[in-house]
């Protein structure tokens, strides 16, 4: 490609934005002790969208070893609970602790609120565009 520059990469720019992105939400989530990765986590949690170590690492694109070591922070700071599961000993259940479940709403606005600054000056139809083109991206790949 005669004509690549980094600068106008696509791919460089998605990682540009999304790790200025992830470096808003650590800052403004860390009154609570939480980052953005844990944050993934919580919300698949939360929304149901997960509840094994295995699915979690699924839905967060990460190995189990990495998984188990988000896990172990969560679970030292009282957010989530880990248990073996009655149906398979092998699977391992997670689950939000009262604790996760009672900031989960203060950390989803606070978290909402830092990504809306990456949104400003763009207009509504313009955020709908954009995620449907990260959704095409997404089913693309």
């Amino acid at each position: 490609m005669v004509d690549y520059s980094l600068d106008e990469s696509v791919g460089y720019l998605l990682k540009r934005a999304g790790g200025r992105l992830a470096t808003t939400i650590d800052r403004a989530l860390a009154e609570f002790d939480m980052t953005h990765a844990q944050l993934g986590i919580f919300l698949l949690l939360l929304h149901g969208h997960a509840n094994t170590a295995a699915d979690l690492a699924r839905g967060m694109g990460v190995d189990t070893g990495a998984m188990t070591r988000a896990l172990d922070r969560l679970e030292g700071k009282s957010f989530i609970r880990r248990l073996r599961s009655d149906r398979d000993r092998r699977v391992i259940e997670v689950s939000l602790t009262d604790k996760g479940i009672s900031q989960a709403d203060v950390m989803m606005h606070v978290a909402v609120d830092a990504m809306n600054l990456h949104l400003r000056g763009f207009s509504p139809d313009e955020i709908e565009q954009f995620k449907g083109f990260l959704r095409r991206m997404i089913m693309n790949a």
